[in-house]
């Protein structure tokens, strides 16, 4: 055979089914996420803004970022400190660190800030991402693919 055996196929280790987070329907957002475009997963004062683009390798490890917005009384605020980003694998066994940077204000608004977010996934898969702010928490599901 000229030029040897064929090199198997190499396998996407992306799941071939993991049920993603659905964005929250605008008219279930609080007032100040509800006219943003971004697609927006929350509940009471816990938000973050879904990606919509892979993440980007960063040496061994593949970066996702988002927005986490904290609310009180339906305002973003840092009052109520910084949330705590976590990431676990659905389907298979893994862990993944969490960073948060310092409460922004959203480019080109007046009144949305937030916390900028980032989890080092260490392979691609089906993830769980889990944000905790006191009591609260919030879990939304993405699917991680080299880029």
């Amino acid at each position: 055979m000229a030029g040897g055996p064929a090199a198997p196929p190499v396998a996407d280790p992306t799941p071939a089914h993991c049920a993603e987070t659905s964005a929250t329907p605008t008219t279930d957002r609080p007032p100040a996420l509800a006219s943003t475009t971004s697609a927006w997963f929350g509940q009471g004062d816990l938000w973050v803004g879904l990606p919509d683009y892979p993440p980007t390798a960063q040496g061994d490890a593949l970066v996702l970022r988002f927005p986490v917005v904290t609310l009180a009384r339906g305002e973003p605020t840092s009052t109520r400190g910084a949330p705590v980003v976590t990431a676990a694998r659905v389907d298979a066994a893994g862990e993944a660190p969490g960073q948060i940077g310092a409460f922004s204000r959203a480019y080109g608004t007046d009144e949305l800030s937030f916390w900028p977010a980032s989890v080092a996934f260490p392979d691609p898969g089906c993830w769980a991402v889990t944000g905790l702010l006191g009591s609260a928490s919030l879990r939304f599901t993405v699917a991680v693919a080299q880029p």
